[in-house]
């Protein structure tokens, strides 16, 4: 399964998921591999300081996305691509190579205004490849007791993509982990929140491999 985390802007947290979620899947005994195409390189960086177990390629352009996905395919049962923040080309290619596209969205106007420009980009890859990838809204940095977040949850089913069952919240721990070059899972018991939030994402996205293969 190819699953790429794209949105229309920075800021929502987009590289954290795309760490610790192939952190937790390769915890889960998969193989799985890593394409980061944000030329920042904050993500792959991170990733191996945190698991060498898990292949990392970098990826300027369309071209380079498409040859280091056909060279990891084969081998990973997952592999995660970290797109730039925005819907550039290369943003485009990962879409198209993509089975599952998610977009992560905090609780703020400006990334529920976002969703309408990411969801036509969706639906162009979808026309493309008969429907692929499917797309899903991950809700992210949410806080237990903020107004904007309920609001966010309530709104999401309504933004014409489908909704993670798991969500994201705002807790220091994840950028505890990203300064220590680690995961959450990794660092114990105050970790155990987070870990079991990017866990039900990861296993989530399992159900779905098993779903793909019992429809092919």
């Amino acid at each position: 399964m190819i699953i790429a985390l794209v949105n229309t802007k920075g800021g929502v947290g987009k590289s954290t998921i795309a760490v610790h979620l192939a952190v937790a899947l390769f915890d889960a005994g998969r193989t799985v591999a890593f394409v980061d195409a944000d030329t920042q390189r904050s993500s792959s960086e991170w990733l191996q300081e945190v698991e060498r177990g898990i292949a990392v390629r970098t990826a300027n352009t369309p071209e380079q996305c498409l040859a280091v996905v056909q060279e990891l395919r084969a081998e990973h049962e997952f592999i995660i691509g970290d797109g730039p923040g925005g819907l550039d080309e290369v943003s485009r290619a990962l879409l198209l190579l993509a089975d599952v596209a998610l977009f992560p969205i905090t609780p703020s106007i400006l990334d529920l205004r976002s969703v309408t420009q990411a969801t036509d980009i969706l639906r162009f890859a979808q026309g493309i490849n008969g429907g692929r990838p499917e797309g899903r809204l991950v809700l992210n940095k949410l806080r237990r007791r903020g107004k904007t977040s309920r609001e966010l949850r309530a709104a999401a089913p309504s933004l014409g993509v489908a909704v993670s069952n798991a969500v994201i919240h705002e807790l220091e721990v994840y950028r505890d982990a990203a300064q220590q070059g680690s995961v959450a899972a990794r660092l114990g018991a105050r970790g155990a929140l987070a870990a079991a939030e990017i866990a039900a994402l990861a296993e989530e996205l399992i159900a779905d491999t098993g779903r793909q293969v019992g429809n092919g």
